[in-house]
């Protein structure tokens, strides 16, 4: 075949690929991914894709977002949400949808239809990621509960059964009293010790040691992720308030950053961190001149 003498003659390949005329995907069918389902046969009013015959790679990429624009907001996410439901691999579902929206989101005309279900699309995905980010977070919580839990069972036991005696030869109205009395006073040393350990394990992964010159700046710091947070573009006629710089950010998202990157605020815990962030934010006033002057130049940087 055609495209088989180019992938191997490695100038005309280079040349290909450099101009697009040519991709890494083969043309021969059923090469691909399913994270979509799909199905040989005539088209019918479901999420399922139709096919007259097996599709090579692009063809049935290209297919799932075809079919995904053609639907209306509500309708859209119940697609997308039917084919999560029976891939196996949730995560691999999820990382491939996001990027694939993201890069072909990129490539959309700004303000379309086809922008407006994508942006709905990644909305979902990344509510599913923070979900499954935070039933891990919970998995792991549960986990050193657990084992802590454990030991103080079973220093329970050999404190109050007598020598060589089993817990089925004691009464278990008094074996439970008798656990129950120290466990209550030892719960909450246990929850604070294993937030401790998540925090630490957490620490361990994709962290800075950002270090600043001057302590004092610390809060003009803040002050300025803050500022990051609220930017806006100038409003115009279709965004009447102005298009903000991110999406989605809160004072918890700037309070993760600060302690996983900045060494000042590193080893603390996070609500200690959202509490001098959001007493600064009270403070924080837009109309201060240093402040305006920023934001001017940062709305100029990033929407001019």
């Amino acid at each position: 075949m055609f495209r088989d003498y180019l992938m191997n003659k490695m100038l005309l390949r280079n040349i290909g690929l450099i101009y697009g005329e040519i991709n890494n995907y083969s043309k021969q069918p059923g090469h691909f991914t399913p994270y979509f389902q799909f199905e040989i046969g005539p088209y019918r009013d479901d999420f399922i894709l139709y096919f007259p015959k097996l599709p090579n790679a692009i063809l049935y990429y290209n297919s799932i977002f075809l079919k995904l624009w053609a639907y209306k907001p509500q309708d859209s996410v119940k697609y997308i949400e039917s084919h999560y439901n029976l891939y196996p691999d949730k995560n691999d579902f999820l990382l491939f949808l996001k990027r694939e929206l993201q890069h072909r989101t990129a490539q959309l005309r700004k303000g379309s239809n086809k922008e407006s279900i994508s942006s709905i699309g990644l909305d979902w995905v990344n509510e599913k990621l923070a979900r499954q980010k935070d039933e891990q977070k919970i998995s792991t919580y549960n986990q050193f509960i657990r084992q802590d839990f454990t030991v103080i069972v079973k220093n329970e036991l050999q404190q109050v059964l007598p020598p060589n005696n089993s817990p089925a030869q004691m009464p278990l109205d008094q074996l439970t009293d008798a656990i129950a009395r120290n466990l209550e006073a030892k719960a909450s040393a246990i929850l604070d010790n294993t937030e401790t350990k998540i925090m630490e394990l957490a620490d361990k992964y994709e962290i800075g040691e950002i270090q600043l010159t001057n302590q004092e700046k610390a809060e003009k710091l803040i002050a300025l992720f803050l500022c990051l947070k609220n930017l806006t573009g100038r409003p115009n006629r279709r965004n009447k308030t102005g298009e903000y710089l991110f999406s989605a950010m809160d004072l918890n998202d700037i309070a993760n950053i600060l302690r996983l990157h900045f060494i000042p605020w590193k080893g603390q815990k996070l609500d200690s961190v959202a509490k001098r962030i959001y007493a600064v934010n009270a403070t924080y006033k837009t109309d201060d001149p240093d402040l305006r002057e920023l934001s001017k130049a940062l709305q100029k940087y990033f929407f001019q």
